[in-house]
Order: structure tokens, then C-alpha cells, then sequence
């Protein structure tokens, strides 16, 4: 009795068993979009992309259909590049793994605006599994096509639409006007500058003479000078520029620019020039003795001043140093509002003869180069003063002695 009992309570658990990794092993998988509904231009292609996953135990063989309006060329093909058309995926049992694939189908030429939908069914190679994806297409309106605009009979024409030039200059421009209308018209000038900006008019050849519209013949041809004005302290940069010319009802334009490059001017001073005292242009050194002098340099342009180097001209055996060497930028005196300060230390030679000397200081950037001449005078050290002294006072005394000794005899 207890061995039936014990046989029949194994067949349960069994059983349960059993129906327990059925239930675990049964195959699934998924398939779907992100975008069931989406809208499409008459002249665009749809590309949908989809997911496909497995969620079963075992590796799984999906083909794949769609059914749906005719002549859309619907099909599906793999998401990477270079894209292949394809029929069927093939699955791994791994249900972290997604398949991405996509859906194209592009309408036929004149197909009207409107609701379309596809259906999209992956199954299992045998048939047992199925999912269906209904896919809603909302074909739009065709965009109508623009109007062709009317045909002006005004032509502009420039020989240089783009003129570069530093701050403070004007910005010139011949326009060439072309009249082809059969009969005179008087063509009116005007521009669309910048804020701030001034523009006027000239024939070509009468700059004394500013004009706001002129008569051109039939089918001919005139130029004019168009002269923009820049406001002070403008920033570098391009500007645009709007020539417009009109004529009855018939008006043509022409877009310019302008640039603005900014002014480099590089500028050297002594100590009393910026100071008010000082050193001057004229100083003094000593023979053999190092002599420092303040050089101040600044930027009296409008952009900055890069890579200034300092070199001298100077007599043979003489030394120059500068400190520093090099200045990597010098902005604008308007933006600093204070000079550099280099202290330049010159050297004559030991045995130099007294005298006067010049020594060219130059500062030299990548836009721009000043120089400053400097008279030296050098005299002779304390040292040679005293050792002439000594000789004049050993001959007077050796004199002195010859005298008195010629005296008493």
C-alpha cells in the first residue's frame, strides 16, 4: 500500500514537472515599431525601421510579408550599410538581442492624398507563430509648385561684389544698370546698409556729385558708384550690403558685402615723449657700463598687433638686449589704454671713443614695423679720468722739482 502510494505521488510530481518546462520552454518571439501612424510627402519614400526579438528557447527562422496598397514597391531590407533587400531573419535565442530591420514603400507617381495602410506579418518557418503589424500611412497633399516670378527687365551687375578694407575707409562699388525695357526710364537708387552705416550715390566719372536715381535709354546700359561709409570704431568683421534699383514696377537687387579688416599702426616713444620726463632720443652711456633705457610701444590701430619682435642696428662691438624679447599681442591702445614698457639695455665697448653714436631701435610684427633712432653719446669711464689725473699731477710735480733744483744752482 505504501509503495502505491509513493508510485503515485512520484507520477504527480512528475507530471508537474513536466508541465512546469513546457510552460517554460514555450517559443515566442516579438515584432514592432516604434511609428504604427506616420505622414509622408507624394514624393518622399517611407522608411520604417522595426524590431524583431526572440524570446524563446530555441533559435527561430522569421519570414516576413506585407500586404497592402499596389505599386508602392513595399519591401523590407537590412538597417546597415551597404542595405540589401531580404525575406526572411534569423533569430538567436538570446531575448536581449534586438534585430532591427526596416520598411520601405514610396507612393507612384500621382497617387491621391490620403489614408493608406500596410500590414506587415513575420512568422515562423512553420507556420505555428505569427505577429501582424499594422502600419498607417498619411499621404499629405502634394506642396504646390511656386510661381515662376515675373521677369524683370532691370539687370545689376558688379564687377567686385566683396571689397575688403581697414576700418575708416569707404567701400566703393561700380553697379552696372541695364535698361532692357523699349522705351527711357528713370531707375531709383537706394540701399540697406548696417545700423549706423552711411550710403550714398555718384555717377561713375562725377564723385563731387551724389545722385538718388538717373535716366538710362532704351536697351542701355549706365554705371553708378555706390559709396557706403563705415561708423567709427566699427567692429572687424563682414558686413552686408543691398544695392536696389526700381524702375516702373519692375525692381532688381543685389546683395554686396563689405570687410572690414581693421587698422594696424604700430607706434614707439621714449620716456619723456609719453611720460612728460625722462629720457629723450638723446642719452648718454658710459664705455664698457650698461646703459638702460625705457622703451614704451603701443598700438594705435583698431585690431590687434601679433608676434612683435625686437632687433637694433647698431655701431660694431656694441651690445642690445631687450626685455622681453618678444610680445605675443598687442591689442589696440583704445582697449588697454596704456603702452607696453620694454627696457632696452645698451652697451658700448670698453675701448669705445668718446663720441656720439646712433642705434636704431626697431619693433617689428606680423602687420606692421616702427623704428626709433637713438643718439648715444658715450664718454670715457671715472676710471681714465683719474689715471689722467695721476699723470698730470706726477709731470707737474716732476716739473716742479726740475725747477727747483735748476733754481739753486
Amino acid at each position: 500500500m505504501n509503495t502505491l502510494l509513493k508510485k503515485i505521488w512520484l507520477w504527480v510530481l512528475l507530471l508537474g514537472l513536466a508541465s512546469f518546462l513546457g510552460c517554460a520552454a514555450e517559443r515566442s518571439f516579438l515584432f514592432y515599431t516604434e511609428y504604427p501612424s506616420v505622414f509622408l510627402s507624394p514624393d518622399r519614400e517611407l522608411s520604417l525601421e522595426l524590431v524583431l526579438q526572440n524570446t524563446g528557447p530555441a533559435p527561430e527562422t522569421i519570414l516576413l510579408e506585407v500586404s497592402g496598397p499596389t505599386g508602392w514597391n513595399a519591401r523590407f531590407e537590412t538597417a546597415s550599410y551597404p542595405t540589401i533587400q531580404i525575406g526572411a531573419v534569423y533569430l538567436l535565442a538570446d531575448p536581449e538581442k534586438k534585430t532591427t530591420i526596416k520598411f520601405r514603400a514610396k507612393p507612384p507617381s500621382g497617387t491621391k492624398s490620403g489614408e493608406y495602410t500596410f500590414d506587415l506579418v513575420a512568422r515562423t518557418a512553420d507556420g505555428k507563430l505569427s505577429q501582424t503589424v499594422p502600419v498607417r500611412v498619411l499621404l499629405q497633399p502634394a506642396t504646390p509648385t511656386p510661381e515662376t516670378p515675373k521677369e524683370t527687365k532691370l539687370v545689376l551687375s558688379v564687377t567686385y561684389p566683396s571689397v575688403e578694407n581697414p576700418a575708416g575707409k569707404d567701400f566703393t562699388y561700380d553697379i552696372t544698370i541695364r535698361n532692357e525695357a523699349d522705351s527711357e526710364r528713370v531707375v531709383n537708387l537706394r540701399a540697406q546698409v548696417p545700423a549706423f552705416w552711411r550710403a550714398y550715390f555718384t555717377p561713375r566719372w562725377q564723385m563731387d556729385t551724389r545722385i538718388t536715381s538717373l535716366k538710362i535709354g532704351a536697351n542701355a546700359t549706365d554705371t553708378v558708384r555706390f559709396v557706403v561709409t563705415p561708423p567709427v570704431g566699427v567692429e572687424q568683421g563682414e558686413y552686408p550690403l543691398v544695392f536696389v534699383a526700381q524702375a516702373d514696377g519692375d525692381m532688381a537687387s543685389l546683395n554686396l558685402k563689405a570687410v572690414v579688416t581693421g587698422t594696424y599702426d604700430l607706434r614707439l616713444g621714449t620716456e619723456a615723449e609719453v611720460t612728460g620726463q625722462g629720457d629723450t632720443r638723446n642719452i648718454r652711456a658710459t664705455e664698457g657700463q650698461v646703459r638702460t633705457f625705457t622703451l614704451y610701444l603701443w598700438n594705435a590701430g583698431t585690431a590687434p598687433l601679433t608676434n612683435v619682435t625686437f632687433y637694433a642696428s647698431k655701431p660694431s662691438g656694441w651690445e642690445v638686449t631687450f626685455e622681453p624679447e618678444k610680445l605675443e599681442e598687442v591689442q589696440p591702445l583704445s582697449l588697454t589704454l596704456k603702452p607696453e614698457k620694454v627696457l632696452v639695455k645698451i652697451k658700448p665697448p670698453s675701448r669705445a671713443i668718446p663720441g656720439d653714436y646712433t642705434v636704431s631701435i626697431i619693433a617689428s610684427s606680423a602687420q606692421d614695423r616702427e623704428q626709433m633712432d637713438l643718439r648715444v653719446t658715450v664718454g670715457a669711464s671715472m676710471g681714465w679720468g683719474w689715471i689722467g689725473v695721476g699723470v698730470v699731477v706726477v709731470v707737474v710735480a716732476g716739473l716742479t722739482g726740475i725747477f727747483v733744483r735748476l733754481g739753486r744752482r
